[in-house]
């Protein structure tokens, strides 16, 4: 392939280039009440296809016209950030936003007018670099192109058709659920927002970086495009207005971390690295991060946060109810693992599960609420330990004997190896030697027995097995689980080694 020089490069795209150049040096005359959606739509286009051009020539290995293309890259990043304000300028007041504690609109021009204060900064230098290398000749007036927004002032008549849907119910159960799961993992952003002013720029990447930002973005937009494939237009949504709702959250919160996709990629592609140390570029840079952060991320939370509510509403309405009887963990009950798995199945659902054991209830999404019910739980092994004890030949027979010393723990060695054999206990060592446990003065054998018994339990040498059940009330699909988890052991076995749990619940890997 034949290599050009650098001026015959010049007079290569100089004509393709032209609608750019000319636009962008028109836009830097203009104010912010100005600025529309059909500006901003061909400004984007023009450097989208000028970037695929001088893509094609090589450009990124030319020290000479690198500046051109890497001024391309930031116009294209500010009109798609510019174009998205601008577009929820005018289609968030159909949204059905829900209340705040900040104008969400007056933040939202303040941002506009703050991301064109930044942009018409790059665009002088931008304007600089075309004096120098020749290219600002034989330009088009702004006013030559036809740009004007088109304002809606009215609305056609809905007379489509509202059809019913068999799967209306079960589609906004997996909506709110989704939306719920997506708080968790947003959870990002949060901590994000929480950050002070100066450390903005501390944030990436290791709190939030484009990665992170673009997967749960485009969560979000496949929970809209799944409401507007199944439920758009349908009598469920006629006749509940949640879930227009919540199809107004997800959508504003897709458009608030799209926009913050796009800022957070300009600063990791364009600027961070080769601006670094450039006190110049420092006011530039806060304003960008004030308004990926201070209004992208955190509006993004706010509705999050806000939507909550309105998710566990339309659960309540549309969640089966069931309830199930299974049984408790095998190893120590309901400990840590079996706990945080039970509670990370019903966070999963968004649903309210209870667990219930005797007269006590817990809340199932909680793992220190089910923690609390080994108390019960260990109450219960020890009073039917202790039954079985009574009922064995060598203490039925007298009770209330007394031996020495000796003689009750060859009885107590006993009594463990049949309750052992008769699978009414498990041990967890091999020593049981007894030699640390004497009896007390005038304690019966009967006594001796079920304090050996239950201080072993306590110290975790011993387990007893249990046919205890623990009854779980609501959602039915979270139940499903619950009942895989329970017959797999609750992902452990009997000596509490963890186990791989089947297909339908490897949404707990994560």
């Amino acid at each position: 392939m034949r290599i050009i020089s650098n001026e015959e490069f010049k007079d290569i795209i100089q004509n393709d280039i032209r609608d750019l150049v000319s636009l962008t040096v028109g836009i830097s005359g203009i104010t912010v009440q100005e600025l529309n959606r059909p500006m901003l739509g061909r400004l984007l286009m023009e450097a989208e296809k000028c970037e695929e051009l001088i893509d094609a020539y090589g450009i990124k290995q030319n020290a000479y016209w690198y500046p051109l293309r890497k001024a391309i890259g930031v116009i294209r990043s500010y009109s798609r950030v510019a174009y998205n304000f601008l577009h929820l300028r005018y289609t968030a007041p159909y949204y059905n936003l829900l209340a705040l504690d900040r104008d969400f609109f007056e933040a939202l021009e303040d941002s506009i007018s703050c991301l064109f204060t930044s942009f018409l900064v790059r665009l002088e230098k931008f304007s600089q670099f075309l004096t120098r290398v020749g290219l600002n000749e034989g330009l088009r007036e702004l006013d030559s192109y036809p740009f004007s927004e088109s304002l809606v002032e009215c609305r056609l008549q809905d007379t489509l058709e509202w059809v019913p849907l068999e799967t209306g119910a079960e589609t906004a159960v997996y909506l709110a659920s989704s939306f719920l799961n997506l708080a968790e993992e947003s959870r990002f952003i949060k901590e994000a927002c929480q950050k002070k002013t100066e450390e903005y720029s501390s944030i990436i990447p290791d709190v939030v970086n484009e990665e992170s930002l673009r997967l749960i973005s485009n969560s979000f937009h496949n929970l809209q495009s799944k409401y507007d494939t199944i439920l758009y237009h349908s009598l469920i949504t006629r006749e509940d207005t949640n879930l227009p709702a919540l199809r107004g959250q997800i959508s504003i919160v897709y458009h608030l971390l799209e926009t913050s996709t796009l800022l957070i990629h300009y600063f990791q592609r364009h600027e961070m690295q080769e601006n670094k140390g450039d006190e110049e570029m420092k006011e530039h840079f806060d304003k960008l991060f004030h308004i990926m952060v201070d209004f992208c991320m955190m509006f993004s939370h706010k509705y999050i946060t806000a939507a909550q509510k309105l998710c566990k509403e339309i659960l309540k309405t549309y969640s089966e109810e069931d309830m199930i009887r299974v049984p408790i963990p095998n190893y120590r009950g309901f400990h840590v693992r079996p706990s945080t798995l039970i509670a990370k199945i019903v966070i999963h659902y968004g649903s309210e599960v209870e667990m219930k054991l005797g007269d006590h209830v817990y809340n199932a999404a909680m793992p220190l609420e089910l923690f609390r019910a080994n108390e019960e739980i260990n109450l219960s092994k020890r009073c039917a330990i202790a039954k079985g004890i009574l009922e064995h030949k060598l203490v039925k027979e007298d009770a209330d004997a007394l031996y020495d010393a000796k003689l009750m723990k060859k009885i107590l060695r006993m009594i463990f190896l049949d309750l052992l054999e008769q699978q009414k206990i498990i041990i967890y060592e091999n020593d049981f030697s007894f030699d640390n446990l004497t009896p007390f003065e005038s304690e019966t054998i009967a006594d001796f027995a079920k304090r050996g018994i239950a201080l072993y339990l306590a110290l975790g040498k011993i387990d007893i097995i249990s046919d205890t059940k623990v009854e779980f009330r609501g959602d039915k699909r979270v139940l499903h689980d619950i009942q895989i988890l329970a017959e797999n052991g609750y992902g452990e076995d009997k000596f509490g080694n963890n186990i791989v749990l089947p297909k339908e619940l490897s949404y707990l890997k994560r």
